[in-house]
């Protein structure tokens, strides 16, 4: 009897690696190296893909492998663009205008356009207790990123583990 294989799983797997590093004080600085954490979410999500099929007849190719990284992007760009809105909702600091003053601190003039558009930002912040623009504005981005630095993970976690596989093979 074939062994039932879940793809669902692998994509769970690689999102929840993504979101736990992306939301985890300290340890989100991760992403801060080219996205590594997201990246090691979708080497995660193949790798558990590839757990599973290890001992059938299915081949791990590449688009198994993009498709994995994608969809695990995706579904953490979602969650932690939620995860984000809700904390800030919840904060009782306005970080648009921390930010304001502490680049007051460091003796950094903005141009008179971005303190504008800050200002805005701000006033949304004190009106809604969040910024619908920041929120549009980080989600869009994370939807773009997170597949694509979860693309790139994946397609490691194909080459290693098909490193693995043909190291293993015992040539006849």
């Amino acid at each position: 009897m074939e062994k039932k294989i879940n793809r669902l799983a692998p994509v769970i797997w690689g999102s929840s690696v993504m979101t736990a590093i992306s939301v985890l004080p300290l340890i989100n600085f991760i992403n801060l190296f080219f996205c590594a954490g997201i990246v090691i979410g979708g080497y995660i999500g193949v790798i558990s893909y590839y757990r599973q099929i290890h001992d059938t007849s299915v081949r791990l190719t590449y688009k198994d492998g993009v498709i994995i990284g994608i969809l695990s992007g995706i579904l953490s760009a979602v969650t932690v663009s939620g995860i984000n809105i809700i904390m800030l909702m919840y904060s009782k600091a306005n970080p648009v205008t921390e930010t304001m003053s502490m680049l007051g601190e460091f003796g950094k003039n903005l141009p008179p356009e971005v303190n504008t558009q800050m200002n805005k930002l701000a006033d949304e912040f004190n009106k809604y207790g969040f910024s619908p623009t920041l929120a549009i504005f980080t989600f869009i981005s994370n939807i773009i990123i997170y597949p694509l630095f979860g693309a790139i993970g994946a397609l490691l976690g194909v080459t290693i583990a098909e490193k693995r596989r043909k190291d293993t093979v015992i040539p006849s």
